[in-house]
């Protein structure tokens, strides 16, 4: 063999030694000193961090906004009962009136004259009635019937006499309340006719809002009710009202029911026909258990939530509970079951949580990222 065949082989054996030395030191690198390290990782990966809340009893409330408009008990439109040309109006539009006074005349200058013709008329037959019965009563004379005829007579010429003055009076439209002239449908000189409206008058001291409550409610809103209200087009506080009128029908059309709130007095911006906004409470519930619907999560058909426990080991983890939902109100729901005054209810995290899952918690003032 010569000195190059040699030297040859010599190196090839180094070659093949340093392989192996590599080999051994990478399966010694990953021999069983480093799997606690791998053993941690698979830890960190499996816990999650969480916030928390103590679950406390509470008064839950929902609540229902409707919208309404102002009206007035007494708003109207009067009526002329007689007919005749409209002599002239006492009062203006927008001017204030007491109860019985004038609003406007009519012209009664044929009613006098009926009347007169009337009262003469009366004075013939009471006086013609008044000598028939002396003559029958004390002497006999005459016979019953005209006696009778002449009685009759009397009573209905003094039944038109007494007619003819009542249709005087109402020559003069008197306001049957305090109020506000509205509006004048007719103006002077026009012809005025029985049942043909003539003046609008508003009433000022008695402000109602009317507004429809979904028929679905009916068995939560009732008389005395406080309400809340408010007008778009006013910069005031929101005002405190109270329900005086639940109307026992449903409104076949839109399936309300009407109600009515008395609005409290001293306002002087109520307008008949605002538009006004009505908070109503459909429930009020003391010691309730409320929850946000965010921490509810529905699997198998069930709602379940998670709450802060330990596992056999003392180790925090996240115990899933099965809860019974009550009423709801925005994001809130009531828990009838399943949840107890003490609970640590898991919030943030939640989303990420199985039964028995390693959580951490942390401060809510904590940053970190949900899920390690």
């Amino acid at each position: 063999m010569t000195l190059i065949t040699k030297v040859n082989t010599n190196r090839m054996k180094k070659f093949n030694l340093l392989i192996v030395l590599i080999i051994g030191a990478v399966v010694a690198s990953c021999s069983g000193e480093e799997i606690p390290a791998t053993n941690e990782a698979e830890e960190l990966v499996k816990t999650v961090n969480i916030e928390t809340r103590v679950v406390e009893p509470e008064r839950f409330e929902s609540h229902l906004r409707v919208v309404g408009m102002v009206e007035t008990s007494n708003d109207i439109q009067i009526s002329a009962e007689v007919s005749g040309r409209i002599l002239n109006y006492k009062v203006d539009e927008g001017e204030s009136v007491k109860k019985g006074q004038t609003i406007l005349k009519i012209d009664d200058s044929k009613l006098k004259q009926e009347r007169a013709r009337l009262e003469a008329l009366t004075a013939q037959a009471k006086e013609n009635y008044e000598r028939l019965q002396k003559m029958y009563e004390e002497e006999s004379i005459g016979s019953e019937i005209e006696y009778l005829n002449a009685r009759y007579n009397y009573e209905q010429n003094n039944s038109a006499l007494e007619s003819i003055t009542v249709d005087l009076n109402n020559t003069s439209i008197k306001a049957p309340f305090d109020g506000t002239v509205e509006t004048i449908l007719l103006d002077e000189g026009e012809m005025a006719s029985p049942g043909v409206p003539v003046v609008r008058l508003i009433g000022d001291k008695r402000f109602i809002i009317s507004a429809g409550v979904p028929a679905r409610y009916a068995d939560v809103i009732a008389n005395g009710d406080e309400v809340q209200l408010w007008f778009d087009t006013q910069s005031s506080d929101t005002l405190t009202g109270s329900i005086t009128y639940v109307a026992k029908s449903i409104n076949q059309q839109n399936r309300t029911f009407r109600i009515e709130v008395l609005l409290p007095d001293g306002q002087n911006f109520y307008k008949v026909d605002m538009i006004a906004n009505l908070r109503l409470n459909t429930l009020s519930e003391e010691g309730a258990i409320v929850v946000s619907e965010e921490y509810i999560y529905k699997k198998n058909d069930e709602y379940i939530a998670y709450v802060l426990s330990e596992n056999a080991e003392g180790k925090a983890v996240a115990e899933q509970r099965k809860v019974t939902l009550g009423p709801s109100f925005k994001t809130n729901i009531i828990v009838r079951d399943g949840l107890k005054t003490g609970d640590k209810l898991i919030t943030t995290g939640s989303a990420f949580l199985n039964d028995g899952m390693r959580v951490n918690e942390i401060e809510p003032a904590d940053k970190s990222l949900a899920v390690q």
